[in-house]
Formats: C-alpha cells, sequence, structure tokens
C-alpha cells in the first residue's frame, strides 16, 4: 500500500509541474494601484538636502530624506494611499488631543512627503488661527489667509503660496480680528472653498486645533475626507486622547487613524504607542519644538 500511495504522489506532482509549465507566460507588470516612489535609504546617490533660509529643521522630510523618520513619514503615505486605490482627491484634518504635540510638525513632514510623487498637487492648510505655526516652520507670510477669505476680505486665489518644495503649496491661517472662529468656519463658503481645494488638489491636509480645547477641528472634520489624531507618548494622557476621539466621533468625522509620536524610551528606540492604525516614532525630544510655539497665545 505504501508504494502504490508514493506512486499516486508522484503522479500528482508531476501533473501539477506539467500544468504550471504549459502555462503562457506572465503579461508585463502593470503600473501598481498606489503610486509609490522607491525607497531611499538604499540608494547612496540621493543628494544632500540643499538648506533653505528660514526653513525650520524640524522638516526632517526634506533635510533628512534618507533618516528612519523620513521612512516612518514615507510608510504612514503608503498608508493613506493603500486606503485611497481609486486615487480620488482627498482632503485631511490633523488634529491633536491638546496642543504642543506636534500636530503641524507632523502636517509639514507629510506634506512634504506626499508632494515627492512628482505628479501630485499638494496643498497644506493652516486652520488654527489661535496658535497659528505653519508660517514660521516655512518663513512665509502670515496673512492674508484663511480667515480673511472666509471673512470675504481676500481672494481664494490670492492667499495660495508656493514653498520652496516643488508640488507643495501653503495657505496660512490669516487673522480673524477677533471674530468668532467658529462662526467663519460655519459658513456656506467655507464648504465651498473646502471643495474647491478637493477638486484642485490630489491631497490637501489642513492643520486644526486640538479637538478637546476648541470646537474647530468637529467642524473642519465635517468637511474633510477624514482626520488623523496625534498622541504623544509620554505625554497625552490616554483618557485625553479618548475623550477626543468621542468628540470627533460625536461630530460625525470619519477618524482615518492615529499617528502615536515620540519616544517611549529614554535612549534611543522607537515607540509604537496605543493608537488607531497607525504609528511612527521621532528621534528628537520634545523640547526640541519648543522654540516654534513658545510665543503662541493660549488657546481660548
Amino acid at each position: 500500500m505504501g508504494k502504490v500511495l508514493e506512486a499516486l504522489k508522484r503522479a500528482e506532482q508531476e501533473r501539477i509541474r506539467d500544468a504550471l509549465a504549459s502555462l503562457p507566460p506572465a503579461p508585463p507588470e502593470s503600473r501598481p494601484l498606489i503610486d509609490e516612489p522607491p525607497p531611499l535609504s538604499d540608494r547612496p546617490d540621493v543628494p544632500e538636502a540643499t538648506p533653505i533660509p528660514g526653513m525650520a529643521e524640524a522638516l526632517v522630510a526634506y533635510y533628512e530624506k534618507t533618516s528612519l523618520v523620513s521612512e516612518q513619514y514615507r510608510s504612514l503615505r503608503t498608508r493613506l494611499l493603500s486606503m485611497n486605490p481609486g486615487g480620488e482627491r482627498q482632503v485631511i484634518a490633523i488634529t491633536s488631543a491638546i496642543p504642543r504635540e506636534g500636530k503641524s510638525v507632523t502636517t509639514l513632514n507629510v506634506g512634504c512627503i506626499m508632494a515627492e510623487i512628482r505628479h501630485h498637487r499638494v496643498l497644506m492648510v493652516d486652520g488654527d488661527f489661535r496658535r497659528s505655526t505653519l508660517h514660521k516652520l516655512l518663513n512665509l507670510p502670515s496673512k492674508p489667509g484663511l480667515a480673511e477669505v472666509l471673512a470675504g476680505e481676500a481672494r481664494y486665489e490670492d492667499v495660495i503660496q508656493a514653498t520652496p518644495l516643488p508640488n507643495l503649496f501653503f495657505i496660512p491661517a490669516g487673522s480673524t480680528k477677533g471674530r468668532s472662529a467658529a462662526e467663519l468656519l460655519s459658513s456656506t463658503e467655507t464648504r465651498r472653498l473646502f471643495r474647491r481645494m478637493q477638486e484642485e488638489y490630489h491631497y490637501t491636509f489642513v492643520d486644526t486645533p486640538p479637538a478637546t480645547t476648541v470646537t474647530d477641528a468637529g467642524i473642519i472634520g465635517q468637511m474633510c475626507s477624514g482626520v488623523i489624531v496625534i498622541v504623544r507618548l509620554n505625554y497625552t494622557h490616554e483618557s485625553t486622547a479618548r475623550t477626543a476621539v468621542r468628540l470627533l466621533q460625536a461630530n460625525n468625522v470619519p477618524i482615518l487613524g492615529g499617528l502615536v509620536i515620540g519616544r517611549d524610551r529614554p535612549h534611543g528606540g522607537y515607540g509604537y504607542g496605543y493608537g488607531y492604525g497607525y504609528g511612527y516614532g521621532y528621534y528628537r525630544p520634545y523640547h526640541y519644538y519648543n522654540d516654534y510655539y513658545h510665543d503662541a497665545k493660549d488657546p481660548e
């Protein structure tokens, strides 16, 4: 009986081998749905970034293209692209639970990484009227901006600024001049503006105030394809992060995921903490970013 089973097994293996040999050659590989450039970390020919006067060193995606941090940003880009296989144009809000968690620096780096894809036009919008920061990181004028457009004091075309980086554009927050940010954001003009940004750019990233401090993130998030929540290790309490998520859910804001940033060990390493979809790490200590926030007023 054993010899019979062995003979049958050999016959089955030969049948499978013959069937595979008769298959036609595979067609050339088609263009993948995820239009992702090859990683840079294994390429010795990547030139060093040319210093740009005034642009913050916190833009590691530009200054340190082959670093582990930049590769982690590219991992996030791959995830965002894989969640959008049809290549639909998207507006994505980036928020946090409390101030100074790194959402503005994250917005800047994610915008830079997404703009590496040559055919992508990427727009960054500073939607944090109380702690506008992106213009400082980019060394660009702070106004006129989004607030002036919503108030009817400036045209949309006039507030879009080109950045030193190809394919990457910027709208500053501008000045509300004492007007209510929630009132400006709740107007019908705001929805038309967000639709226009979505039509004209492949990806738009909106830096919003923390979700637990004011209602702006909930209002902006309703006009976006989704929101990403920033959580900083050893800084954000888990209960506060959960409160931020509940507030966004109460406003029917789709949450794409959570980014956990920071270090979970004092001597190096890249920590992955609790989150809602993503995780990546910075190697820079928290105080590295303090210079960009020290003169900001407390949120209302």
